[in-house]
Protein backbone atom coordinates (compact mmCIF):
# COMPACT_ATOMS: atom_id res chain seq x y z
CA UNK A 1 0.00 0.00 0.00
CA UNK A 2 2.97 2.26 -0.67
CA UNK A 3 0.95 4.59 -2.90
CA UNK A 4 -1.90 5.21 -0.44
CA UNK A 5 -2.70 6.92 2.80
CA UNK A 6 -5.11 5.16 5.14
CA UNK A 7 -8.16 7.33 5.78
CA UNK A 8 -8.85 7.41 9.52
CA UNK A 9 -11.94 9.64 9.54
CA UNK A 10 -14.65 8.43 11.93
CA UNK A 11 -18.23 9.08 10.79
CA UNK A 12 -20.68 9.18 13.73
CA UNK A 13 -23.88 9.11 11.66
CA UNK A 14 -26.36 6.26 11.77
CA UNK A 15 -28.78 5.29 9.01
CA UNK A 16 -32.37 4.29 9.96
CA UNK A 17 -33.49 0.79 8.95
CA UNK A 18 -36.50 -0.31 11.04
CA UNK A 19 -39.88 0.17 9.35
CA UNK A 20 -38.44 1.73 6.20
CA UNK A 21 -40.90 2.24 3.40
CA UNK A 22 -40.56 -0.28 0.53
CA UNK A 23 -38.13 -2.45 2.53
CA UNK A 24 -39.61 -5.91 2.94
CA UNK A 25 -39.45 -7.29 6.48
CA UNK A 26 -38.13 -4.08 8.01
CA UNK A 27 -40.97 -3.91 10.54
CA UNK A 28 -39.74 -7.10 12.26
CA UNK A 29 -38.69 -6.67 15.89
CA UNK A 30 -35.24 -8.14 15.24
CA UNK A 31 -34.37 -5.55 12.59
CA UNK A 32 -32.13 -2.83 14.09
CA UNK A 33 -33.54 0.67 14.42
CA UNK A 34 -30.47 1.96 12.57
CA UNK A 35 -26.98 0.90 11.54
CA UNK A 36 -23.68 2.78 11.96
CA UNK A 37 -21.26 3.84 9.28
CA UNK A 38 -18.59 1.31 8.28
CA UNK A 39 -15.77 3.00 10.14
CA UNK A 40 -13.75 -0.12 10.99
CA UNK A 41 -15.28 -2.66 8.62
CA UNK A 42 -13.78 -1.20 5.44
CA UNK A 43 -10.16 -0.40 4.61
CA UNK A 44 -10.27 3.18 3.31
CA UNK A 45 -7.38 4.33 1.11
CA UNK A 46 -6.62 7.60 -0.67
CA UNK A 47 -3.94 7.82 -3.39
CA UNK A 48 -0.89 9.64 -2.09
CA UNK A 49 -0.15 12.50 -4.49
CA UNK A 50 -2.90 11.46 -6.92
CA UNK A 51 -2.97 8.64 -9.43
CA UNK A 52 -2.98 10.55 -12.73
CA UNK A 53 -5.62 8.74 -14.75
CA UNK A 54 -7.50 5.45 -14.99
CA UNK A 55 -4.35 3.60 -16.00
CA UNK A 56 -2.40 5.02 -13.09
CA UNK A 57 -5.22 4.19 -10.69
CA UNK A 58 -5.44 0.59 -11.93
CA UNK A 59 -1.66 0.17 -11.63
CA UNK A 60 -1.61 1.10 -7.94
CA UNK A 61 -4.94 -0.48 -6.97
CA UNK A 62 -4.38 -3.96 -8.42
CA UNK A 63 -1.55 -4.92 -6.00
CA UNK A 64 -3.64 -3.75 -3.03
CA UNK A 65 -6.66 -5.74 -4.21
CA UNK A 66 -4.55 -8.87 -4.69
CA UNK A 67 -2.95 -8.52 -1.27
CA UNK A 68 -5.83 -7.25 0.86
CA UNK A 69 -9.32 -7.84 -0.57
CA UNK A 70 -9.57 -11.50 0.31
CA UNK A 71 -8.48 -10.79 3.90
CA UNK A 72 -10.39 -7.55 4.41
CA UNK A 73 -13.52 -8.27 2.37
CA UNK A 74 -14.05 -4.60 1.52
CA UNK A 75 -11.74 -1.81 0.34
CA UNK A 76 -12.83 1.76 -0.35
CA UNK A 77 -10.57 3.74 -2.70
CA UNK A 78 -11.24 7.42 -2.07
CA UNK A 79 -11.00 10.04 -4.79
CA UNK A 80 -9.65 8.07 -7.73
CA UNK A 81 -9.12 10.09 -10.96
CA UNK A 82 -12.26 8.66 -12.59
CA UNK A 83 -14.53 11.37 -13.96
CA UNK A 84 -17.26 9.28 -15.57
CA UNK A 85 -18.54 5.87 -16.61
CA UNK A 86 -16.00 5.60 -19.44
CA UNK A 87 -13.08 6.19 -17.09
CA UNK A 88 -14.45 3.69 -14.57
CA UNK A 89 -14.89 1.09 -17.32
CA UNK A 90 -11.29 1.66 -18.42
CA UNK A 91 -10.12 1.33 -14.82
CA UNK A 92 -11.90 -2.03 -14.50
CA UNK A 93 -10.49 -3.24 -17.82
CA UNK A 94 -6.96 -2.31 -16.80
CA UNK A 95 -7.26 -4.03 -13.43
CA UNK A 96 -7.16 -7.18 -15.52
CA UNK A 97 -9.64 -9.39 -13.68
CA UNK A 98 -11.74 -11.53 -16.04
CA UNK A 99 -15.06 -9.71 -16.53
CA UNK A 100 -18.39 -11.38 -15.93
CA UNK A 101 -21.57 -10.43 -17.77
CA UNK A 102 -24.95 -9.91 -16.13
CA UNK A 103 -26.58 -12.50 -18.39
CA UNK A 104 -29.38 -14.25 -16.53
CA UNK A 105 -29.54 -11.59 -13.81
CA UNK A 106 -32.91 -10.60 -12.41
CA UNK A 107 -32.46 -6.86 -11.83
CA UNK A 108 -33.55 -4.44 -14.53
CA UNK A 109 -30.42 -2.76 -15.89
CA UNK A 110 -29.42 -0.72 -18.91
CA UNK A 111 -27.56 -3.17 -21.12
CA UNK A 112 -24.75 -1.09 -22.56
CA UNK A 113 -21.36 -2.10 -23.97
CA UNK A 114 -18.32 -2.10 -21.74
CA UNK A 115 -17.53 -3.21 -18.20
CA UNK A 116 -19.62 -0.62 -16.29
CA UNK A 117 -23.37 -0.80 -15.74
CA UNK A 118 -25.74 1.45 -13.83
CA UNK A 119 -25.86 -0.15 -10.39
CA UNK A 120 -29.66 -0.28 -10.28
CA UNK A 121 -32.64 1.11 -12.13
CA UNK A 122 -34.93 0.63 -9.13
CA UNK A 123 -36.78 3.82 -8.10
CA UNK A 124 -34.89 5.96 -5.60
CA UNK A 125 -37.61 5.49 -2.96
CA UNK A 126 -36.72 1.80 -2.63
CA UNK A 127 -34.15 0.48 -0.18
CA UNK A 128 -32.48 -2.76 -1.26
CA UNK A 129 -31.23 -5.00 1.52
CA UNK A 130 -27.67 -6.35 1.48
CA UNK A 131 -27.24 -9.36 -0.82
CA UNK A 132 -24.47 -11.26 -2.59
CA UNK A 133 -24.49 -10.37 -6.28
CA UNK A 134 -26.04 -13.10 -8.45
CA UNK A 135 -25.89 -15.65 -5.62
CA UNK A 136 -28.95 -17.34 -7.16
CA UNK A 137 -26.95 -18.44 -10.24
CA UNK A 138 -24.31 -21.17 -10.52
CA UNK A 139 -21.85 -18.72 -12.12
CA UNK A 140 -21.48 -15.70 -9.85
CA UNK A 141 -18.85 -12.96 -9.53
CA UNK A 142 -15.95 -13.16 -7.10
CA UNK A 143 -15.52 -9.39 -7.00
CA UNK A 144 -17.92 -6.46 -7.27
CA UNK A 145 -16.81 -2.86 -7.83
CA UNK A 146 -19.05 0.15 -7.17
CA UNK A 147 -18.14 3.58 -8.50
CA UNK A 148 -19.76 6.87 -7.55
CA UNK A 149 -20.15 9.24 -10.49
CA UNK A 150 -22.59 11.44 -8.61
CA UNK A 151 -23.67 11.28 -4.97
CA UNK A 152 -27.29 11.57 -3.90
CA UNK A 153 -28.55 14.80 -2.39
CA UNK A 154 -30.04 12.81 0.48
CA UNK A 155 -29.43 9.17 1.44
CA UNK A 156 -28.14 6.64 -1.07
CA UNK A 157 -25.60 5.01 1.25
CA UNK A 158 -24.44 1.48 0.46
CA UNK A 159 -25.29 -0.96 3.29
CA UNK A 160 -22.81 -3.82 3.51
CA UNK A 161 -22.91 -6.93 5.67
CA UNK A 162 -20.48 -9.77 6.28
CA UNK A 163 -22.32 -13.06 5.84
CA UNK A 164 -19.86 -14.75 8.20
CA UNK A 165 -21.39 -12.61 10.94
CA UNK A 166 -24.98 -12.96 9.74
CA UNK A 167 -24.90 -16.75 9.69
CA UNK A 168 -24.02 -16.84 13.41
CA UNK A 169 -27.43 -15.28 14.12
CA UNK A 170 -29.40 -18.05 12.37
CA UNK A 171 -30.70 -21.11 14.23
CA UNK A 172 -28.32 -24.03 13.48
CA UNK A 173 -31.32 -26.32 12.89
CA UNK A 174 -32.56 -23.95 10.18
CA UNK A 175 -29.11 -23.85 8.59
CA UNK A 176 -28.99 -27.63 8.59
CA UNK A 177 -32.35 -27.82 6.81
CA UNK A 178 -31.11 -25.40 4.15
CA UNK A 179 -27.92 -27.43 3.84
CA UNK A 180 -29.92 -30.61 3.32
CA UNK A 181 -32.64 -29.29 0.99
CA UNK A 182 -31.07 -26.32 -0.78
CA UNK A 183 -33.18 -23.47 -2.18
CA UNK A 184 -35.58 -23.67 -5.10
CA UNK A 185 -35.58 -20.43 -7.08
CA UNK A 186 -38.75 -19.77 -9.09
CA UNK A 187 -38.62 -17.24 -11.90
CA UNK A 188 -41.44 -15.70 -13.92
CA UNK A 189 -40.56 -13.72 -17.06
CA UNK A 190 -43.01 -11.99 -19.39
CA UNK A 191 -42.19 -12.26 -23.07
CA UNK A 192 -41.08 -8.63 -23.41
CA UNK A 193 -39.59 -6.13 -20.98
CA UNK A 194 -41.93 -4.25 -18.67
CA UNK A 195 -41.27 -1.28 -16.41
CA UNK A 196 -39.78 -3.36 -13.61
CA UNK A 197 -39.32 -6.74 -15.29
CA UNK A 198 -36.95 -8.21 -17.85
CA UNK A 199 -38.61 -10.33 -20.52
CA UNK A 200 -37.43 -13.77 -21.54
CA UNK A 201 -36.54 -12.57 -25.05
CA UNK A 202 -33.90 -10.21 -23.67
CA UNK A 203 -32.82 -12.53 -20.86
CA UNK A 204 -32.02 -15.40 -23.19
CA UNK A 205 -31.37 -13.48 -26.40
CA UNK A 206 -33.98 -15.22 -28.52
CA UNK A 207 -37.70 -15.07 -29.32
CA UNK A 208 -37.72 -18.75 -30.37
CA UNK A 209 -39.61 -20.87 -27.85
CA UNK A 210 -37.94 -24.03 -29.10
CA UNK A 211 -34.54 -22.46 -28.41
CA UNK A 212 -35.71 -21.62 -24.88
CA UNK A 213 -36.86 -25.22 -24.42
CA UNK A 214 -33.37 -26.39 -25.34
CA UNK A 215 -31.74 -23.89 -22.96
CA UNK A 216 -33.97 -25.06 -20.12
CA UNK A 217 -33.16 -28.70 -20.85
CA UNK A 218 -29.42 -27.99 -21.01
CA UNK A 219 -29.52 -26.19 -17.66
CA UNK A 220 -31.68 -28.86 -16.07
CA UNK A 221 -34.43 -26.35 -15.22
CA UNK A 222 -38.10 -27.23 -14.81
CA UNK A 223 -40.14 -24.86 -16.98
CA UNK A 224 -43.55 -24.20 -18.47
CA UNK A 225 -45.11 -21.75 -20.90
CA UNK A 226 -47.99 -19.74 -19.50
CA UNK A 227 -51.20 -18.44 -21.08
CA UNK A 228 -49.88 -14.86 -21.14
CA UNK A 229 -46.85 -15.98 -23.22
CA UNK A 230 -44.77 -15.78 -20.06
CA UNK A 231 -42.10 -18.26 -19.06
CA UNK A 232 -42.00 -19.87 -15.61
CA UNK A 233 -39.02 -21.95 -14.57
CA UNK A 234 -37.31 -23.17 -11.41
CA UNK A 235 -34.13 -24.83 -10.25
CA UNK A 236 -32.44 -25.81 -7.00
CA UNK A 237 -29.19 -24.29 -5.80
CA UNK A 238 -27.28 -25.04 -2.60
CA UNK A 239 -27.62 -22.55 0.25
CA UNK A 240 -23.87 -22.71 0.93
CA UNK A 241 -20.73 -22.47 -1.18
CA UNK A 242 -17.08 -23.07 -0.40
CA UNK A 243 -14.75 -20.10 -0.75
CA UNK A 244 -12.23 -21.19 -3.40
CA UNK A 245 -9.30 -19.50 -1.65
CA UNK A 246 -10.00 -19.96 2.06
CA UNK A 247 -12.02 -23.18 2.03
CA UNK A 248 -14.67 -21.59 4.28
CA UNK A 249 -18.23 -22.82 4.00
CA UNK A 250 -20.26 -19.68 3.33
CA UNK A 251 -23.99 -18.95 3.67
CA UNK A 252 -24.37 -17.70 0.08
CA UNK A 253 -27.78 -17.35 -1.53
CA UNK A 254 -30.66 -14.96 -2.16
CA UNK A 255 -33.41 -16.76 -0.28
CA UNK A 256 -34.62 -13.44 1.17
CA UNK A 257 -34.15 -10.91 -1.62
CA UNK A 258 -35.74 -13.15 -4.26
CA UNK A 259 -38.67 -14.10 -2.06
CA UNK A 260 -42.02 -12.85 -3.39
CA UNK A 261 -42.47 -10.63 -0.33
CA UNK A 262 -39.86 -8.28 -1.80
CA UNK A 263 -42.22 -7.44 -4.67
CA UNK A 264 -45.27 -7.30 -2.44
CA UNK A 265 -43.63 -4.27 -0.79
CA UNK A 266 -42.62 -2.80 -4.17
CA UNK A 267 -44.52 0.23 -5.52
CA UNK A 268 -44.51 -1.11 -9.10
CA UNK A 269 -46.26 -4.40 -8.27
CA UNK A 270 -49.68 -5.25 -6.81
CA UNK A 271 -49.56 -6.91 -3.40
CA UNK A 272 -52.05 -9.70 -4.19
CA UNK A 273 -50.49 -11.68 -7.04
CA UNK A 274 -49.86 -15.42 -6.65
CA UNK A 275 -46.35 -16.05 -5.32
CA UNK A 276 -45.07 -17.42 -8.61
CA UNK A 277 -46.34 -14.51 -10.73
CA UNK A 278 -43.82 -12.10 -9.27
CA UNK A 279 -40.40 -11.93 -11.00
CA UNK A 280 -39.11 -14.47 -8.50
CA UNK A 281 -39.81 -16.31 -5.30
CA UNK A 282 -37.95 -18.85 -3.20
CA UNK A 283 -38.96 -22.14 -1.58
CA UNK A 284 -37.25 -25.02 0.13
CA UNK A 285 -35.42 -27.22 -2.33
CA UNK A 286 -38.14 -29.87 -2.07
CA UNK A 287 -40.76 -27.32 -3.18
CA UNK A 288 -42.22 -26.58 0.25
CA UNK A 289 -43.13 -23.02 1.18
CA UNK A 290 -40.75 -21.18 3.51
CA UNK A 291 -42.55 -19.61 6.46
CA UNK A 292 -42.71 -15.83 5.90
CA UNK A 293 -41.72 -15.34 9.55
CA UNK A 294 -38.51 -17.24 8.85
CA UNK A 295 -37.82 -15.04 5.82
CA UNK A 296 -38.21 -12.00 8.08
CA UNK A 297 -35.84 -13.50 10.66
CA UNK A 298 -33.25 -14.18 7.97
CA UNK A 299 -33.56 -10.60 6.73
CA UNK A 300 -33.01 -9.33 10.26
CA UNK A 301 -29.89 -11.50 10.56
CA UNK A 302 -28.47 -9.71 7.51
CA UNK A 303 -29.25 -6.23 8.86
CA UNK A 304 -27.99 -6.69 12.43
CA UNK A 305 -24.25 -6.73 11.59
CA UNK A 306 -24.64 -4.36 8.61
CA UNK A 307 -22.77 -1.09 8.22
CA UNK A 308 -23.24 1.82 5.81
CA UNK A 309 -20.77 3.30 3.33
CA UNK A 310 -21.18 6.79 1.88
CA UNK A 311 -19.56 7.12 -1.54
CA UNK A 312 -18.37 10.43 -2.94
CA UNK A 313 -17.62 11.18 -6.61
CA UNK A 314 -14.50 9.31 -7.71
CA UNK A 315 -14.77 6.67 -4.97
CA UNK A 316 -14.61 2.96 -5.79
CA UNK A 317 -15.83 0.36 -3.30
CA UNK A 318 -14.36 -3.10 -3.98
CA UNK A 319 -16.01 -6.13 -2.37
CA UNK A 320 -15.25 -9.81 -2.10
CA UNK A 321 -18.72 -10.85 -3.28
CA UNK A 322 -18.53 -14.23 -1.58
CA UNK A 323 -18.40 -12.74 1.91
CA UNK A 324 -19.58 -9.11 1.77
CA UNK A 325 -23.16 -8.33 0.83
CA UNK A 326 -24.18 -4.96 -0.58
CA UNK A 327 -27.41 -3.03 -1.02
CA UNK A 328 -28.70 0.52 -1.40
CA UNK A 329 -30.53 2.90 0.86
CA UNK A 330 -33.33 5.02 -0.60
CA UNK A 331 -32.24 8.41 -1.87
CA UNK A 332 -33.31 11.74 -3.29
CA UNK A 333 -31.52 13.60 -6.08
CA UNK A 334 -29.64 12.47 -9.20
CA UNK A 335 -27.47 9.75 -7.65
CA UNK A 336 -25.42 7.75 -10.16
CA UNK A 337 -23.48 4.67 -9.09
CA UNK A 338 -21.94 2.24 -11.57
CA UNK A 339 -21.11 -1.42 -10.99
CA UNK A 340 -18.70 -3.89 -12.56
CA UNK A 341 -18.44 -7.59 -11.71
CA UNK A 342 -15.47 -9.88 -12.31
CA UNK A 343 -14.18 -13.32 -11.54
Amino acid sequence: MDHFDIVQHFAPERVPVRARRYLAGSDHDDVPLSIPMANDMVLKLRPRGGAGDAAGAAAICRPVLDAELERRGAILFRGLPLADRTAFGEFIRLLGYPPLSYSGGIAVRNHEPGHALVASNEPGAITMAPHNEMAYLPDFPRKAFFYCARAADVGGEVPISDIRDSVKLIDPAILEKFRALGIRYHRYLPRDNRKAEIGWVETFGTADRAAIDRIMAEKGYDHQWLDDDGLAYSYVNPAFVTHPATGEELWFNQVTELHCSYWRDHPDFPADLPDDRYPATTRWGDGGDIDPELISQLRAAIWRPARAVKLNPGDVLALDNLVIQHGRFAFAGPRLHMVAITR
